[in-house]
């Protein structure tokens, strides 16, 4: 089964993983990354699921950073809608059809007639 793109690209990111930290050459690591992706058991297929692990940890940290640095404008705009709705539910006027015309009568007055 041929891999997708996505695929293509961690391998990439893996096999570059491989070769820096554990000295693989390009081709060990290669063969490695296939033979994971098959579900065969080699000599480095170990490493290709530690490396995987240690990517997604480190994806996974950058992006609660992020999420941490957006918390106080997300609990801020949270705490507007919360004040916005609670002033549109004690608004004096009520929202909605008047009661004081039938439905059909216009609130602007008669229609003009047509020329």
């Amino acid at each position: 089964m041929p891999m997708t793109r996505p695929e293509i690209q961690a391998a990439v990111l893996l096999r570059h993983r491989l070769v820096t930290r554990h000295g693989l050459t390009s081709e060990e690591a290669t063969i490695a990354i296939v033979q994971r992706h098959r579900g065969e058991e080699g000599p480095h297929t170990h490493l290709v699921a530690a490396e995987a692990t240690a990517a997604l940890k480190e994806a996974t940290a950058e992006f609660r950073a992020v999420m941490e640095a957006l918390r106080p404008a997300a609990e801020a705009a949270a705490a507007a809608v919360r004040a916005f709705l609670q002033a549109v539910r004690t608004a004096p006027h009520p929202v909605g059809r008047r009661r004081d015309r039938p439905a059909w009568q216009s609130p602007y007055g008669p229609a003009r007639p047509r020329r």
